[in-house]
């Protein structure tokens, strides 16, 4: 389950932070109920409509409570949300069970860190108890499934065979010596060690020299590895069972690289969904508000309408930060 967001969330969502937009939109909204009731639709049982999604409605009087109790435009994008996912999304017993442990797992990690309690931490990130923060894990598992979903569908054949052609490459297998950041004199003793290599040393013996100053580790790098492009660009370059004549350097610290081997690369019809994962990867280096308009976009074809105009208002301008 991708948390990103959900980290976000907890950061950033502080009722104090938005009472003070949030008031003038509830006093805007319960004027408008007021003094301008012909601006909304009205059902037979006489409540009033503020949004529609396909033939189901949001009436006003729902959407202004939970207005007032939340104090956000978060609050309005989740219950669009939630009416549509619900219907497109059934939670199984283990998904259930994988919300609860996740929670579990924010709760004890702030306790460890930040030595907050339970309530404590519901109350910061804006809960008012630990069923609706689990809700709210569930929302995101299900925008995240849905996000996956689309664009997935959305990759044509011609973009699989492209990817395949341009970034796809047999398995390599590497070995590294890794002098850490941490070291003292990192950088100087990776260099005299890649001195000792050009002398004539043999990998093996100064692995077994400086092994007090070293981290080694056998590396097998994929098209779709998560590697840092630092190191996977430095062992694509190389020839099997040769080695980097410069010191490449990532956030572990400073490596020398051997190439060990290479294997054949695979038919494009075994790496298809491997290469689906990574050209959605790549839209979101290209794009990172991709996952934001991919949820705008599934309002849109669920037939989101903002009946009401101040709430229209609201949204059309968090959707104009996304169009320009």
């Amino acid at each position: 389950m991708d948390t990103k967001n959900i980290k976000r969330k907890i950061k950033n969502i502080k009722k104090e932070q938005i009472i003070i937009f949030c008031v003038g939109l509830v006093i805007g909204l319960l004027t408008m109920v007021i003094f301008y009731p012909e601006r909304i639709a009205e059902l037979k049982n006489k409540e009033e409509v503020a949004i529609t999604i396909g033939k189901t409605n949001i009436t006003a009087d729902k959407m202004f409570i939970n207005l007032k109790e939340k104090y956000s435009l978060n609050s309005l994008l989740e219950m669009i949300d939630t009416e549509i996912l619900n219907k497109k999304y059934e939670m199984s017993e283990s998904d259930n069970k994988n919300i609860e442990e996740l929670a579990d797992r924010y709760l004890s990690a702030y306790k460890e860190n930040y030595n907050m309690t339970e309530e404590e931490f519901l109350k910061s990130a804006g809960y008012e108890n630990k069923e609706e923060f689990q809700k709210s894990l569930e929302l995101d598992y299900k925008r995240n499934k849905y996000y996956q979903d689309y664009m997935l569908d959305n990759i044509e054949e011609s973009e699989i065979t492209e990817y395949y052609e341009e970034n796809v490459f047999g398995k390599i297998n590497t070995e590294h010596i890794l002098v850490k950041s941490e070291h003292t004199n990192a950088e100087e003793t990776a260099k005299e060690i890649l001195n000792e290599l050009e002398e004539g040393s043999s990998w093996d013996e100064v692995k077994e020299k400086y092994k007090s100053d070293i981290t080694t580790e056998e590396v097998s790098i994929s098209f779709d590895s998560s590697l840092e492009s630092a190191y996977v660009e430095a062992a694509k370059k190389l020839e099997d069972e040769s080695y980097t004549t410069s010191l490449v350097k990532t956030s572990y610290g400073y490596h020398i690289i051997l190439r060990v081997s290479t294997e054949e690369k695979e038919e494009q019809k075994t790496l298809t969904e491997r290469i689906k994962n990574a050209i959605i990867l790549e839209e979101q280096k290209k794009d990172t508000q991709i996952y934001e308009k991919v949820m705008i976009k599934m309002r849109e074809i669920e037939g989101v309408e903002i009946k009401d105009t101040e709430l229209k208002k609201v949204y059309e301008k968090y959707l104009k930060q996304y169009n320009e």
